[in-house]
């Protein structure tokens, strides 16, 4: 009892504060979170909240953690920016202490996005029958991807995390990758997918200790990071050039993924740094410690978001997004680290940031807005070290209006507590 008296002294000597406020799924529902408890009496007065734009508060509860406050309203429209303004809520300190006078916070309304059971994208009933290797941005590619299951629902990289709490160190994580720098993408992870009959062969590596072992099933027109943007031919690109030299090789049927690390075509045959094997029908992970195409051990293939997600307007899974400095360290589901870093504010390998609920996307471009709700549903993780906030594309032309994403900045995202195994031991 006398450190629960210390620790509400030492409240009382400041204001507390409004944390967050969002609205998902409920379009009568706002969600407010404090950083301490606070009073149900002042808490739970409707009158001592507002919003603009015509809303109305009908009443206000308290959650059970004592921190959250849940408004019922007048319906919300999708998309339109909402500011709530809180006004004498107090804190459980003595004598109580009441919120910043003016406190106000801005929120969008997101129509069935949180709420609920995931939402999943149509897929086929059967996968479609094909005899002989797709390039990633081929239209026959399209119905193979779209009936493909890349991880089961359970997996990491579906998670819907839009409701874990935001990191302590958040902002201080934020802000060693920089605040004001903006979002960028980059146009360099193509694939093929392979048929079921694609013959295997072996790859030479030069670092097989950590590698899955082969026969793989690379094809002549296997493509490398980097093609068709680099300007180069198939040929050409596959003989030289790059440095990481990702090549990502899917056999969509047996629901199999292949990616190798510095892919050479050498006249004798293909060789490589590494090569990491994943089977998309389970949530089995590689060796802890082991590194794979990716620094932190993440598969890379399952990040990108693809044409025919982005068409639908369905991006149901997490990004790969790279950073210039990481920590020695990494977090769940990352396997490895490659950092430089002791700082804790410096992000690890595996670091999960989430575009902020608030930050309105609602004018973005079809394609654009698919990946913006899929960075506040599922976030990025860190999986290499490179360009600050630069997430991975495939290369393909049929994706349009994604200048959109360049008004992200640092300071729209935030760092969140991952699940599993994570540095706060939760």
């Amino acid at each position: 009892m006398r450190s629960l008296a210390l620790l509400l002294l030492l409240q009382a000597q400041e204001a507390p504060t409004l944390i967050s406020v969002s609205s998902r799924g409920d379009a009568t529902k706002v969600v407010l979170v404090f950083n301490r408890p606070v009073d149900p009496a002042t808490a739970e007065a409707a009158a001592n909240y507002s919003i603009d734009n015509g809303v109305k508060v009908d009443s206000a509860s308290r959650g059970l953690d004592l921190k959250t406050v849940t408004l019922t309203t007048s319906p919300l429209t999708e998309g339109v920016p909402y500011t709530v303004r809180v006004k004498n809520v107090t804190d459980c300190a003595a004598p109580p202490v009441a919120v910043a006078a003016g406190t106000l916070k801005t929120f969008v309304f997101v129509k069935g996005l949180f709420g609920g059971a995931p939402k999943e994208e149509p897929r086929s009933a059967r996968m479609p029958k094909f005899s002989k290797p797709v390039l990633f941005h081929a239209p026959e590619a399209d119905p193979i991807l779209a009936a493909l299951h890349v991880f089961p629902r359970n997996n990491p990289w579906h998670e819907d995390i839009s409701r874990r709490p935001v990191h302590p160190d958040s902002d201080k994580i934020v802000a060693s990758v920089g605040k004001d720098k903006g979002l960028r993408y980059n146009y360099d992870m193509c694939f093929v997918l392979v048929p079921p009959t694609q013959p295997r062969i072996d790859v030479k590596l030069k670092s097989p200790d950590e590698s899955d072992k082969g026969p793989y099933p690379v094809p002549d027109n296997a493509p490398i990071e980097g093609w068709p943007v680099d300007g180069r031919t198939l040929e050409a690109s596959q003989r030289e050039g790059g440095t990481d030299r990702h090549m990502l090789v899917v056999d969509p049927a047996n629901g199999m993924l292949y990616e190798f690390y510095q892919a050479f075509k050498r006249p004798t045959g293909w060789e490589a740094g590494c090569a990491a094997t994943w089977d998309l029908k389970t949530n089995k992970m590689r060796p802890r410690s082991w590194t794979s195409a990716d620094a932190a051990g993440l598969p890379i293939f399952p990040s990108l978001p693809r044409f025919e997600e982005c068409d639908s307007g369905l991006v149901d899974h997490a990004l790969r997004v790279t950073v210039g400095k990481t920590r020695k360290a990494f977090i769940y589901p990352a396997t490895h680290q490659a950092g430089s870093s002791d700082s804790p504010a410096v992000p690890a390998m595996g670091q999960r940031f989430r575009l902020k609920a608030g930050v309105d996307v609602s004018g973005f471009p079809k394609h654009a807005l698919a990946i913006a709700l899929a960075l506040k549903k599922h976030g990025m993780l860190v999986a290499d070290n490179g360009g600050d906030w630069e997430i991975s594309l495939p290369p393909d032309p049929r994706l349009k209006g994604l200048e959109a994403l360049r008004k992200l900045k640092g300071s729209d995202f935030e760092v969140i507590v991952t699940t599993g195994e994570n540095e706060l031991g939760r």
